[in-house]
């Protein structure tokens, strides 16, 4: 068992190598279409460029930030099954 990770509380989020998980898919998914445009090296170079803006950009937020961020912008979400993030009454 020794080396392994054993996180801290319940609800901390899993990690592969030294990143969580959702870093890991922003890297994971530039190098898809670097993949995809036949130039990984190039893609995998962007993507830690990406990853390092934002964890810049939200390292002083709360948690749960970006979703949030997402769901205001029309990325995330249940499209018309809940009101938008800018409604103040639900109508019919």
């Amino acid at each position: 068992m020794e080396g392994r990770y054993i996180p801290r509380y319940l609800n901390a989020e899993p990690q592969i190598l030294w990143w969580d998980l959702s870093d890991f898919i922003k890297v994971l998914f530039f190098i898809f279409f670097g993949v995809l445009a036949d130039h990984p090296f190039m893609f995998l170079v962007l993507g830690l460029i990406f990853l390092k803006l934002s964890t810049k950009f939200t390292s002083q937020k709360e948690v749960g930030f970006q979703k949030h961020l997402a769901y205001n912008l029309g990325f995330y979400g249940l499209k018309n099954k809940v009101p938008d993030s800018w409604c103040k009454e639900l109508t019919r």
